[in-house]
């Protein structure tokens, strides 16, 4: 299996509808013009995986603060002193989960974090993922600000939790 991570690029957003709609519930669909909005602010938080030459998965983030949580299906917008890098979207077509395509995606995102010496990375996990992303460091992280936590709120569809959750680096 030939695997290759790479920066997205915008010819690329089509195959991240494509994939969105694969790996989620409706309820966390995201609008193409979003999903081209959050890329366009930041292009250089954002990876795809390619597998035998097909983009089979995507990682998009941005820069934010610890603790700041963007409601769902909303813009993102350019956070001055950042110190975390958000990551946003992790999403696998079905036929690339259990290759290691997300491990290498977080990889890929980690490392970019680490040489912006960025101090954290943070995330809202969903759909059952909290065992997975503690795999990975992240911890959950329980003193938002009301604010935050209705926004917090935007990202439960009624049948499963969210946890916002953070890595120091």
């Amino acid at each position: 299996m030939s695997l290759k991570i790479r920066p997205m690029i915008a010819s690329d957003l089509k195959a991240i509808e494509v994939i969105q709609a694969d790996a989620y519930a409706g309820y966390f669909l995201e609008s193409p013009d979003v999903i081209a909005q959050r890329f366009t602010l930041s292009p250089t938080t954002a990876w795809v995986a390619e597998r035998e030459g097909d983009v089979c998965a995507y990682l998009v983030g941005y820069w934010s603060m610890v603790g700041k949580i963007n409601p769902l299906n909303s813009p993102f917008f350019h956070v001055e002193n950042a110190n975390c890098l958000y990551l946003h979207d992790l999403a696998l077509l079905k036929t690339a989960q259990g290759l290691g395509v997300g491990r290498k995606l977080i990889e890929a995102a980690t490392q970019h974090a680490l040489q912006q010496t960025t101090a954290a990375i943070a995330l809202l996990s969903v759909q059952n993922s909290k065992a997975f992303w503690q795999g990975f460091g992240f911890s959950e992280f329980v003193t938002l600000d009301v604010q935050q936590q209705q926004n917090l709120k935007t990202y439960l569809d009624g049948s499963e939790d969210a946890f916002y959750m953070v890595k120091s680096l």
